[in-house]
């Protein structure tokens, strides 16, 4: 009977105070999240690997002598037909000289000797545009003879060094020439030797060739960025602020405990990537000073990440106007493919968490 006394009597004392002249308002305390769109992005393959760039290379690689073709978007691959000797080239390391196939006896002929190898393939600081030195999985290889009736009247037998490997190879046969051109050296022509089953028609032409498929798939040796928007970074504030007058905007953002950036995907570029995101002073076009936050994309659609990026409230609040900086990142030791099909969709908002104390009159003024 007396707790029922005591509580009866606290409430009364309550309801005078709330009602007497000396309390004119009470506090709401309230913890909203706001959600905020920010941007939809879509990154084509074009904009993160540069096609111009792995033609430019591999050419210089090959030579003069070579022909680089694009035969695939999915994976990209191309193909190389490097020329190693023509008719005449040939003719000219028979002995006796001769002026045409007709005249030349079945056997074989040297055509490069150790003490005198050839050069075939440079790849001393090559590098595939913003792919750097990236270690392909495999360049299916084949030696060939063209301008011949029947190709069993003609072998080829060479052997093919760097300065660490060496790999024997036969006309007609497919190899693996990945070893040697992940070694990003130069690949010799060792020896060569050509065997005719027997004398040629004089019209012959043959022409030995080093037919080359590279597809890109390959492995990454160091990370790479691929994307960035830093050159593109609005010049305004990312939540619309002035920094001149307080607004309602300014009191939540002083109020915010969390900030999370939620990104919907769609990565189609047969690529596994990370996404870092910076802050941004737009005024001093610099990065704030908290760290970036990377995430990362993995292959496929429908997909989902968030960045935790609460650490950047301190720099939001101190910096207006500010903004975020997105990159686009291959990571080291990821096995990809070039889909030159694909692209990188992206939809971004943020969720800011809020403790918003809002004064609430409780009598009329």
């Amino acid at each position: 009977m007396k707790r029922f006394y005591y509580v009866f009597l606290l409430l009364v004392v309550s309801i005078f105070l709330f009602t007497s002249c000396a309390l004119e308002e009470i506090e709401l305390k309230m913890d909203p999240t706001i959600q905020a769109p920010i941007a939809t992005e879509s990154i084509t393959m074009s904009d993160l690997v540069d096609t111009e760039d792995i033609v430019s290379s591999l050419s210089e690689s090959f030579g003069s002598d070579a022909t680089v073709t694009q035969k695939s978007d999915n994976p990209l691959t191309y193909g190389v037909d490097l020329k190693i000797f023509d008719s005449q080239d040939i003719l000219d390391e028979i002995p006796g000289s001769p002026i045409n196939f007709g005249g030349v006896s079945g056997g074989p002929y040297d055509l490069v000797t150790s003490d005198a190898s050839l050069m075939l393939v440079s790849l001393d600081g090559t590098t595939f545009g913003s792919l750097g030195e990236i270690s392909l999985t495999s360049l299916p290889a084949t030696l060939v003879v063209t301008g011949i009736s029947d190709p069993s009247d003609v072998t080829i037998e060479a052997i093919l060094t760097t300065t660490s490997d060496s790999t024997s190879i036969s006309s007609g046969e497919g190899f693996d020439l990945g070893p040697l051109f992940n070694e990003y050296s130069k690949i010799y022509l060792e020896e060569m030797t050509i065997t005719f089953a027997k004398a040629l028609s004089s019209d012959a032409s043959p022409t030995i060739k080093l037919l080359v498929d590279i597809p890109f798939e390959f492995t990454i040796t160091e990370d790479v960025e691929l994307y960035t928007n830093k050159d593109e970074v609005p010049q305004e504030d990312i939540f619309g602020r002035s920094g001149e007058d307080p607004d309602v905007l300014s009191d939540i953002l002083d109020d915010m405990e969390s900030l999370v950036l939620h990104m919907e995907y769609d990565n189609t570029t047969g690529l596994p990537l990370k996404m870092e995101v910076q802050g941004w002073d737009v005024e001093n076009d610099g990065p704030t000073a908290s760290g970036a936050e990377i995430e990362e994309i993995s292959v496929g659609e429908d997909k989902t990440v968030e960045f935790n990026l609460t650490g950047l409230i301190e720099d939001m609040k101190d910096t207006v106007p500010f903004n975020l900086v997105f990159t686009v990142i291959l990571p080291q030791s990821e096995t990809g493919t070039l889909n030159m099909d694909g692209r990188l969709d992206l939809s971004l908002w943020l969720d800011l968490g809020t403790d918003i104390t809002i004064p609430i009159p409780i009598r009329a003024q």
